[in-house]
């Protein structure tokens, strides 16, 4: 077989080698998901742990400020997203702090890339934080009661891209942490604040599709803060990945 023949197999089998890897990669992607779900569902801290203290919290601001309706209403969407800010980061650093060195050793020699890991706990920590905003908009609705009807694909569209960008922050800094000792506490603390966008573009989005206002340029911010923490996250899955060994 001469070489020019070698050549061409070897260009007809690299396009299919490829393809099993790029199925490889979101087969592993899939499995991070379906892992961090199921971690949720067996201990429930979200829905049945942090969702009602959240609730809650909705619940005490008006109380602690009186009727004044139109002040209700002004930080209306304010309240809903810092509540969700303060207790969806908590519950987003959550899986990637409790994984042990040894069972992040055994995921390393399975062969589990790091990039399909950080999407993985971030897709699973962005559906989380989804069905979170889900459970508490209606009682921010009900409870500082908007004046028009609200643009309902808005707000669902703003809750996605907020779900997403936390999701993301959330992994990444629980990436940064890992290994410390103390972080548990310095995940969150690290996070907030850079969360302070995402809190600004939503909670101006929310206000205007709950005014019956189109939120277009806040929804562009939030698109974009998502492509930045993405590309952010996957450059630097394999670097943080191999400092935590």
């Amino acid at each position: 077989m001469t070489a020019e023949q070698n050549g061409a197999e070897q260009k007809d089998r690299s396009p299919s080698r490829r393809a099993v890897l790029r199925r490889t990669f979101w087969r592993q992607t899939w499995w991070v998901i379906r892992k961090e779900l199921r971690v949720e569902l067996r201990g429930g801290e979200t829905l049945w742990m942090a969702a009602p203290f959240a609730a809650m919290a909705l619940l005490l601001a008006p109380l602690a400020l009186g009727t004044d309706t139109a002040l209700l209403r002004r930080i209306g969407p304010g309240m809903l997203w810092l509540v969700v800010v303060l207790f969806g980061m908590t519950v987003t650093v959550r899986p990637t702090s409790i994984e042990s060195r040894p069972v992040r050793d055994l995921l390393t020699l399975s062969g589990l890339d790091p990039v399909a890991a950080f999407l993985g706990r971030s897709g699973a920590s962005a559906a989380l934080l989804f069905v979170f905003t889900l459970v508490l908009t209606p009682v921010m609705i009900v409870l500082y009661g908007p004046d028009s009807a609200p643009l309902w694909g808005c707000l669902l569209w703003l809750a996605v891209g907020a779900a997403v960008a936390l999701g993301l922050l959330g992994t990444l800094v629980a990436a940064l942490v890992t290994g410390l000792r103390s972080r548990t506490a310095l995940a969150p603390i690290m996070s907030v604040p850079l969360a302070a966008p995402v809190l600004i573009a939503v909670v101006n989005g929310t206000e205007n599709a709950l005014n019956g206002q189109p939120a277009t340029i806040w929804l562009l911010m939030l698109a974009a803060v998502d492509l930045i923490l993405l590309i952010a996250g996957v450059m630097l899955a394999a670097p943080l990945d191999e400092t935590t060994r």
